[in-house]
């Protein structure tokens, strides 16, 4: 009776052990799982970001090349806002520069953060321009 009794609790250790183990087995397949689900997700980022910044850069040298046209056509800051859609009320100083402020804001690339590619390039491009045409005006601003 004593060792059938003792077998019988041994047998019990022996069955908890093995739930154990294969507790943690699944435990260490779930984990690994886990793990190779991020580093997919991972990469799929990784491969959606180098295709956006493609595609950024393709639309940048297009718009780059419509903005060099257009800075060789203007002669002031207030042709430049005009060129750029942007609306001078006259040729006063103060009316450029209220226009100037303007056009910063518009095409500030923040601002422009959550649109859509092509926009967001254009207004970073447009906003540029702007700041660089700014010293070179800088007298009648």
């Amino acid at each position: 009776m004593l060792i059938s009794s003792f077998q019988a609790e041994e047998a019990q250790q022996l069955r908890r052990l093995q739930k154990k183990r294969k507790a943690e087995t699944m435990r260490l397949l779930d984990m690994e799982r886990r793990q190779k689900k991020r580093v997919e997700e991972i990469r799929e980022t990784q491969k959606k970001d180098e295709e956006n910044m493609n595609l950024k850069e393709q639309h940048r040298a297009e718009v780059r090349k419509e903005l060099d046209k257009l800075e060789m056509t203007c002669k002031d800051m207030a042709s430049l806002l005009r060129g750029l859609g942007v609306n001078v009320a006259g040729p006063l100083s103060h009316e450029v520069r209220a226009a100037y402020k303007r056009a910063l804001l518009s095409f500030h690339p923040d601002r422009a953060s959550g649109s859509d590619i092509h926009l967001q390039v254009e207004a970073e491009e447009k906003f540029k321009l702007i700041s660089r045409m700014k010293d070179k005006f800088s007298p009648t601003l």
